[in-house]
């Protein structure tokens, strides 16, 4: 799953996948300048809750799904 934020006409990509090899989840924020934060977790229930984590920061600081 993909989900694109705007700030001030700056976009940040939210990208949600699951790697069935190893049965992880992954989390990937890519900035406005390119970087990359990447988070991963095993179990379903931590990427819900660590995603909802993100999201409300995101939020919080002003990115809105665009």
């Amino acid at each position: 799953m993909i989900w694109f934020f705007d700030r001030d006409g700056e976009q940040l990509r939210y990208e949600i996948s699951h790697d069935r090899s190893v049965g992880r989840y992954r989390v990937i924020i890519t900035h406005p300048d390119g970087s990359e934060a990447v988070e991963e977790v095993d179990e379903p229930t931590e990427l819900i809750e660590r995603s909802v984590e993100l999201m409300n920061s995101l939020r919080g600081d002003g990115w809105r799904v665009a």
